[in-house]
């Protein structure tokens, strides 16, 4: 009787103490699910530029790539990140290549140090690269100008995509990039010479005077493509036009009047006048 007592207690209280406990761990579980939450909610802290700068030439691609990423979606935050971004333009990885090029264009002009690194991706094996680089010199602007001769290359490219990006770089350039475009007008590949004379008659205004010196000289190639760069100027190149239709040599002239003909209805009113006028005694 006192055995059997003994043995029911004992048993009675074990599930007591089981029951205690599980509450108690019940308790303590719903006390710290808030505390998880909270920690999960915690945005992990993002790594300094410092940081990313230093990841930037880990010799993990993927830790490279993130550190590029990172730096590139900084934006112009990151100015202290170019030297290290122009020297990953060398990287092996191409991925790695085309993100610090996209990473120095976000930062538009401020990019202007990075411009020589810039100017050697045009050279890159891989066509994307190639043409991240054209555009990254086409934010920097104006500053760019030592790479208008590389660029003018780039006009000859075998990708269109290069070939259209370098275009726009050397027209957003500007009168820095007549000589090299001067130059291109020149050459034997028909591509280039035109590619150049489009650049230029994009510029406008500014690239009226040397295309005329151009055509004054009377080479027959680089003459046909200043004639037509001069044609997509329009109206500013009029004038000019109709004076070396009326004193120029035969072929000269005749080139002239092709451009004034494509310029079409703006011309009219200046070439009336001068008709008018050498008509009078």
């Amino acid at each position: 009787m006192t055995t059997a007592a003994f043995t029911y207690v004992s048993a009675s209280q074990a599930r007591e103490i089981a029951v205690g406990l599980l509450l108690v761990l019940v308790s303590l579980l719903a006390l710290s699910a808030p505390l998880t939450c909270m920690a999960a909610d915690k945005p992990a802290g993002k790594p300094d530029l410092e940081t990313l700068i230093r990841d930037l030439s880990s010799s993990d691609p993927a830790v490279a790539l993130k550190a590029a990423q990172d730096i590139k979606n900084k934006g112009s935050a990151a100015q202290s990140a170019i030297p290290a971004l122009a020297r990953a333009t060398k990287h092996p990885n191409e991925m790695i290549r085309m993100t610090v090029i996209e990473a120095l264009s976000e930062m538009g002009p401020d990019a202007a140090p990075a411009v020589p690194a810039l100017t050697s991706a045009l050279k890159d094996k891989d066509p994307m690269v190639r043409e991240a680089a054209a555009l990254a010199l086409l934010s920097v602007g104006k500053q760019s100008s030592a790479a208008a001769p590389a660029l003018v290359v780039a006009l000859g490219d075998e990708n269109k995509r290069v070939r259209d990006s370098a275009g726009l770089a050397l027209a957003n350039i500007g009168e820095a990039s007549f000589p090299a475009l001067i130059t291109a007008l020149e050459s034997k590949d028909q591509s280039v010479s035109s590619a150049a004379a489009t650049v230029l008659g994009r510029i406008g205004a500014p690239a009226v005077p040397a295309l005329v010196a151009v055509l004054k000289k009377g080479e027959p190639h680089s003459s046909n493509a200043a004639s037509k760069a001069l044609s997509k100027v329009g109206a500013p190149a009029v004038a000019p036009l109709i004076e070396l239709l009326t004193t120029a040599k035969p072929e000269t002239s005749k080139l002239a009047g092709e451009s004034l003909a494509a310029i079409g209805a703006p011309a009219v009113p200046s070439l009336v006048d001068a008709l008018l006028k050498k008509k009078q005694p």
